[in-house]
């Protein structure tokens, strides 16, 4: 046994007072000769053995309390058994919160400062021969070290170079990583601490489920670990934050403006005035707004965008707000503006009459300032040739290719056509009365594996003057091409009549293991006409895509040319084509920013990305098919990453996580009690704590709370015998 007050030990010397005070008493007794006295000889020389038992039994009850007192004073540790680990090594876990909520100034500095000095306040008391493993949580579990490391000193020092603002913690994930690694770690000892500032935003979504499926997983490991919640930093009130921004995800040219929408949200509950906000285009300052903010209230604001020349380039917006998290005060964007877009239009039906041939309303529709003589520059530019005339090279140089009502291919075109597909092309296929329906079924259906998303069916609608015609459904759409048609001041798509059509068969997904489910399960149905029918669909074949539509681009089968929406449609079908094939520039943090390199002929080449810290980093491409495919996985934390290609091409992604941080309130004390009850976790409030409970652990365990009980007893056990013994006396 051991005290963890030692001095107040001594404090049990008081049980001398009972006994002097005892034998004081004893002194002062005087022998009185009376009369009577000899009528009690005979009762005194009975009871005088009993009386002599009573007083020790109370001399001894007197002197035991100032010694229990003391003692509970002192807090005495059972150290005696053999269970204790004493100062046996530990393997040791911490899951270290980085997310960007970590980044929040307290008066004692950010989150994530006091949650290093934390863990290396941990780290620095394990003993000689112990384990440690780091992991950070922010964006997604990411170890400090490829393995646990024995070095405690290599191990703060790194620590001490880390820093905060990553994406939301992936809480559930983390727990899970760091099961993991105390599995295959080797001592008996074993500890897993959680530091984190333990937002609502990260830990709800744990559940009551969660909380107990990870009780469950430490409970059935061979050698349970011991886990602790260590809560930083302190409630701090009022934030502003940028939540998103809002633009078309249009295909853009050269000149073309672009009107960005920022939500930005006051986190507080006080108002916040005169708020700058301002819009930065490739780190220049393009625009600036002035915004009031009323309390936990979001407000909108609009900037317009123009970029002079193609490429890459970035949008950020920023609040320049005294708040106590700066890290969410920006929210950026990456566009590609495109110097034009080579479209190949394969006419299948052509004729010398002016808008009789198959593409003569499409090339109109694609180029309106070319055949308007307008000076503006068509974004897409077109070439039209017959169905005999595609070639490689053709192909080599095309963006989008479209079939209009092309009776068959050969062969070798289907071949080329399939390989341009397969390497990153788009194709759209238009139906029409040349079109045929077998080699179409046979050659670029084929089962399902070729080319063609669905097969062209029977004819319907107004067919040799009977049958009735169709309407497009109006409905909110969801794919970017027709998402500028769920604003009604761009068109109504239902007001078109669709005479003629061939039906396609729909997926059918009813059976899982069905090769037809194999089949049609990339298959996406974009727009469908009030028969029920699928007008326009979609498939990935590979790393390009390919568009169906079930009726013909010209006005032989509908009146879709005749309407003042085809421009902006047909513009909008093709331009998103064309920039669905490219992977996208803006992805959530914890993605893969990945590019498809033209760079045929080679192995691999070299590329580098520079992160938002600043670093730069070197890495290899490899090959993808007749590409080389570029990807860096290093995107936990928020921000604007910038790839450089061999042919000098910068190529800009942007990774951005939830705002759900931004309210930077904390689990309360009886919530986050909850929850360590519910994962069979400690609670402790600082590292110092920690440190306290672990000594105990590992070399005793206090039985203050027995000695203060013992205490209570003997004290009423005192007063009961005094006043027995008295009564008896008497």
């Amino acid at each position: 046994m051991t005290f963890l007050n030692r001095a107040l030990v001594f404090g049990a010397a008081a049980l001398l007072i009972p006994l002097v005070i005892h034998i004081l008493n004893r002194s002062r007794f005087r022998t009185v000769e009376w009369g009577a006295m000899h009528l009690l000889d005979s009762v005194i020389k009975v009871n005088h053995k009993r009386f002599r038992i009573d007083q020790l039994i109370l001399l001894l009850i007197r002197c035991a309390i100032p010694v229990l007192l003391a003692l509970c004073l002192a807090r005495p540790v059972l150290t005696g058994s053999r269970l204790l680990e004493g100062d046996a090594p530990v393997s040791l876990v911490i899951l270290l919160d980085t997310s960007y909520s970590m980044d929040a100034v307290d008066p004692a500095g950010t989150r994530f400062e006091s949650a290093v000095d934390a863990a290396c306040e941990i780290i620095s008391a394990t003993g000689r021969g112990s384990e440690i493993a780091v992991i950070l949580t922010g964006g997604r579990p990411t170890p400090l070290f490829d393995q646990p490391v024995f070095d405690s000193e290599a191990v703060i020092r790194r620590l001490k170079l880390q820093q905060a603002g990553y994406g939301a913690s992936d809480i559930q994930a983390s727990l899970d990583e760091a099961i993991a690694t105390l599995s295959g770690m080797s001592n008996a000892r074993r500890e897993l601490i959680v530091i984190s500032d333990f937002q609502p935003a990260d830990w709800d979504p744990v559940g009551s489920n969660s909380a107990e499926s990870i009780r469950q997983q430490v409970a059935a490991m061979p050698v349970k670990p011991e886990l602790t919640l260590l809560q930083i930093g302190t409630q701090v009130i009022g934030n502003i934050s940028v939540d998103s921004l809002e633009f078309p995800r249009r295909t853009l040219g050269v000149g073309q403006q672009l009107a960005v929408r920022a939500n930005v949200r006051n986190h507080g509950d006080t108002e916040v005035d005169n708020v700058r906000v301002t819009m930065k285009t490739d780190g220049f300052e393009s625009a600036i707004s002035q915004i009031s903010l009323a309390p936990n209230g979001t407000t909108q604001t609009l900037f317009p965008c123009t970029f002079e020349a193609p490429g890459s380039h970035v949008m950020e917006v920023e609040v320049i707000a005294d708040d106590p998290l700066v890290t969410d005060n920006r929210f950026a964007a990456a566009v590609t503006i495109w110097e034009s877009i080579p479209v190949l239009l394969v006419d299948g039906d052509p004729s010398s009459q002016p808008l009789q041939s198959e593409t003569d309303y499409l090339s109109v529709a694609l180029t309106p300032y070319t055949f308007g003589r307008v000076r503006l520059a068509d974004l897409i530019e077109t070439q039209t040739v017959q169905a005999k005339e595609i070639k490689e090279e053709l192909l080599k140089t095309t963006r989008v290719v479209v079939l209009a009502n092309v009776s068959k291919l050969t062969d070798a075109q289907l071949k080329l056509l399939t390989a341009y597909v397969q390497d990153g092309g788009a194709l759209l296929v238009c139906a029409g009365n040349k079109v045929d329906l077998n080699w179409y079924r046979e050659k670029m259906f084929v089962n399902g594996s070729g080319l063609l998303p669905l097969p062209f069916g029977t004819p319907s609608g107004k067919i040799e003057e009977t049958g009735k015609s169709a309407r497009i459904v109006s409905q909110h759409f969801d794919y970017p091409a027709l998402e500028f048609f769920n604003d009604a001041a761009n068109g109504d798509l239902s007001t078109a009549e669709i005479r003629r059509w061939y039906q396609l068969s729909e997926p059918v997904l009813s059976d899982p293991v069905s090769e037809v489910d194999d089949i049609h399960s990339d298959v996406t149905v974009i727009a469908r006409l009030d028969t029920g029918d699928p007008l326009l669909v979609e498939r990935r074949f590979g790393e390009g895509t390919v568009l169906q539509l079930a009726t013909s681009c010209d006005a032989d089968w509908s009146d879709l040319p005749l309407r003042p929406f085809y421009v902006p449609l047909m513009q909008q079908l093709v331009t998103t084509m064309a920039s669905r094939i490219s992977p996208p520039q803006n992805i959530n943090t914890g993605d893969p920013a990945v590019a498809l390199l033209s760079t045929e002929g080679t192995t691999s080449t070299s590329f580098s990305m520079l992160t938002p810290t600043g670093t730069r980093i070197a890495m290899q491409s490899v090959p993808q098919g007749k590409l080389q495919l570029a990807r860096f996985d290093g995107t936990q934390r928020p921000g604007i990453y910038a790839m450089s290609t061999p042919s000098t091409e910068t190529i800009h992604f942007v990774a951005e996580t939830s705002r759900n941080e931004s309210d930077l309130n904390r689990l309360e004390t009886p919530a986050l009690l909850l929850l360590g009850e519910k994962m069979g976790a400690t609670l402790v409030e600082s590292p110092a704590k920690y440190l306290e409970q672990d000594r105990l652990r590992r070399h005793g365990r206090e039985i203050w709370k027995y000695v203060l009980a013992a205490l209570l007893m003997f004290m009423f056990l005192e007063l009961v015998l005094q006043q027995r013994f008295a009564r008896v006396q008497i």
